[in-house]
This record gives structure tokens, sequence and C-alpha cells, in this order.
């Protein structure tokens, strides 16, 4: 080969050789920077009706974009859950509305974005029918004495003027509230769902005399009732990920109103999810449970009045003050 040519092959062979280095350069550099655009989302809910709410996005790991990759995970204890969101754990979580108020207040970081549910709790009676009123000099069972359950019901009870005129008892939760109803030993209770349709399913000739949260929106002008179960989500998200929580809350709301127009769907879904109910339970209590989506800046006023029940009767429940106006996720 004369020298001329074997110049040319030579110089062909480097500038191939750089184009490809350079063409492999830039899809590592690529890979590199697509992976640091992948941002991981926890998304934390308790056991029970807000896992029952958005079931479908746990069960089908639903994701809402193509830059970020959430992680569900459901808590089985409000213990494991409370601490969790005590040490910022969560990016997203749903919890009792007054853990929501003391995260708030404590600087966790935390904005509230939404409602999946309304107040599912219930005056029950073994006695037969009565009125709210006719419990006066019974004794009522509850559970979490000085915690939302124990709050919403005396606040009605001094709304009516009978707080004092009943004897209220205590136990550790719903399953040992259930055996206490069943035994007879407890004649008249304050429930939570799907506790509530548990008993109903092996003491069918139980009375429902109330709804709370039906007493709630009468008593206090409340146009919901009371919220239940919030959406916290982190500061940093709202700040720099907005699209992402849009969309999340899009679809939140799809969820929840699948959940109800699919009850059966919902329950079986729940108990792949990890529920300890059973699925014909859960089916049957969804309509009791007031699962229902409502975003922060549409239910400002009820949670403002919520909060000043629960700081007047338990400040410590909410963080000591109500959150100001900035605790309300304004999109």
């Amino acid at each position: 080969m004369k020298k001329s040519n074997k110049v040319k092959v030579i110089i062909l062979f480097m500038i191939t050789m750089l184009l490809t280095l350079t063409s492999c350069k830039g899809e590592v550099e690529e890979t590199i920077i697509d992976d640091k655009e992948v941002k991981e989302v926890s998304v934390v809910v308790p056991n029970g009706v807000p896992a029952t709410a958005i079931s479908k996005l746990i069960k089908e790991n639903i994701q809402v974009d193509n830059k970020h990759i959430i992680n569900y995970s459901i808590e089985n204890t409000a213990d494991t859950l409370a601490t969790a969101v005590m040490k910022g754990e969560p990016d997203i979580a749903i919890v009792p509305s007054n853990l929501a108020a003391q995260a708030y207040n404590k600087g966790l970081g935390y904005k509230l974005v939404g409602t999946t549910g309304f107040g599912a709790l219930y005056l029950i009676s073994t006695e037969g029918e009565i009125n709210f009123n006719d419990i006066k000099g019974k004794e009522i069972y509850n559970i979490a004495n000085g915690l939302t359950p124990d709050i919403v019901f005396k606040a009605l009870l001094k709304q009516n003027g009978i707080l004092n005129d009943v004897t209220l008892s205590y136990v550790g939760g719903a399953t040992e509230l259930a055996p206490a109803i069943l035994s007879g030993k407890a004649k008249y209770a304050v429930v939570p769902e799907p506790a509530l349709t548990t008993i109903l399913s092996k003491k069918p000739n139980i009375s429902i005399v109330a709804s709370l949260n039906d007493l709630w929106k009468e008593q206090f002008n409340s146009e919901k009732g009371f919220p239940q179960a919030s959406i916290i989500v982190k500061e940093e998200i709202i700040a720099n990920d907005k699209d992402f929580l849009e969309k999340f809350i899009t679809k939140v709301d799809e969820s929840v109103k699948w959940v109800n127009d699919n009850n059966k769907e919902a329950a079986q879904y729940s108990v792949e999810n990890g529920s300890q109910v059973e699925t014909s339970i859960t089916e049957k209590s969804i309509k009791n449970s007031n699962i229902s989506f409502s975003k922060a800046k549409d239910n400002k006023e009820d949670y403002i009045d919520y909060f000043k029940v629960l700081e007047s009767e338990n400040s410590k429940s909410i963080g000591e003050k109500v959150p100001d106006e900035k605790f309300f996720y304004e999109g």
C-alpha cells in the first residue's frame, strides 16, 4: 500500500474511533442525567379505610410520570405511622388530621393537600333504637382516650349539654371494642368502620343510634363533617415538583371515585394489599366509611373549625395550636 493511502486509512480510523467514543460518551452522560432526574417518592398510608381509599393506586402500583418512582407502603399501626411522620420520613402520607396539624406545628416541613375521608364513627346500641339524647345515664364505650374518637364524641355531648350525664369507658382499640359489644359487656359504644360492619355481621340486631359525622354537620354547621384522614406532602415536593403533585392528586381523586363505584373490587384490592379485614366486610363497610376526596383549599373552613374543637378539648392533639393559613396547599 502506498504511504499516502496508509495515512488516509489511519486518519479515517482515528476519525471513526473518535466519533464512536463521542457517541458512547454522549449516551453515558444522557443515562446519568436521566438517573439524576428520576426521583423516588415515598407514599405511606395506615391500614384500614385510608388504605382502602387509594387501594387502586397501591395494588396497580400506579405511577404518574417517568420522572418519579412512587413507592407505596402501608403501616399496620397508628403508632408506627406517627413515628415515621414525626421523623419526617414519608414524602407523602395519609394521616389522622390531628397528626397532620402536629407535624406542621412541629416544623417538619409538611403541608395539607387534601382529605380522603370524613368521619366514619358511629354510636351504636344493643338495647334497641334510641335517640342521641336518650343516652343520658348510660355507660358509653369508646377507644383512644384523649384522641380523635374521644374528642369528637365529647364535643358532641357538650354541644347537646349531656357531657356530664354519661359515663365514658375506654378500651385499647377496635379489636377490644368488638368483643366487649358482642359479649354484652358494652351496651352502648362509639365504633369506627370497618369494625362496625364486622360487629353487625355477627350481631345484626344492633342499632345505629347516629353517625357522628352527620351529628357534627348539624351541630357545627359543617358542610361535609369532620375531616378524619388527611394527605400531607413535603414542602420541597410542592416547591420543586408541583406538576408531579398535581398529577398525583388527580390519581388520588380518581381512586377514591373508583372505590365508591366498585366496592367489591376495592375490597379485594385492600385484602391483596395486606388488609386483615375479610373482603365481604370491607365491601359492605365502604358505604359507611365516608371515603371522599376534597382539596384542602376547598375544605379549609371545616378544617379550621375542627381544629378549634380539638384545641379546646386537647391542644396537644394538634401540636398546641390551630395551624395558620400556610398549612393549606393552595394548588
